[in-house]
């Protein structure tokens, strides 16, 4: 009788193992939600990206802090053109120092005069939806508690 009960603990274990380990895959298409968060970027809608931003990274860079530095070096010049041009699963590296899965979004911003330059966008889900994350270095100046870029405090 001891038998059938490890043995039923046992399945009941690994199956709990299994599913959580998983991540589920957000229903949001992850190319749609790179060009939007950009378009928010490009846009000066810093309120609106931190919306979509990863918590942990909201954490880091709380709302007013983030929208207060972003402003302060606005996008002066608009792409005239986004495209998908990859989508590919990696491991990226945060700016404390870990690392997490992510869905790189690569896009190709065109701009007058023939001008292109690639983008990533790192993806990662949280609470069922895509969130963004912030760059590495940009990460690191807002934990320092001063705005990126700027070597000024926020």
């Amino acid at each position: 009788m001891r038998r059938p009960a490890a043995a039923l603990l046992l399945v009941l274990a690994l199956a709990g193992c299994g599913g959580s380990q998983a991540a589920k895959q957000p229903a949001a298409d992850p190319k749609q939600v790179a060009v939007q968060v950009l378009g928010l970027i490009v846009h000066n809608r810093y309120t609106k990206a931190w919306d979509s931003l990863h918590p942990d990274d909201q954490a880091v860079a709380p709302r007013a802090e983030y929208v207060s530095c972003e402003s302060k070096s606005p996008v002066q010049e608009v792409p005239s053109s986004v495209k998908v041009v990859r989508v590919k699963h990696e491991s990226v590296g945060l700016g404390d120092g870990t690392f997490r899965d992510s869905t790189a979004v690569d896009l190709r911003l065109g701009f007058p005069g023939g001008f292109h330059v690639v983008q990533t966008v790192h993806l990662i889900e949280s609470g069922g939806m895509w969130k963004w994350i912030l760059p590495p270095a940009k990460f690191r100046a807002y934990k320092a508690d001063a705005c990126p870029g700027s070597g000024s405090s926020a």
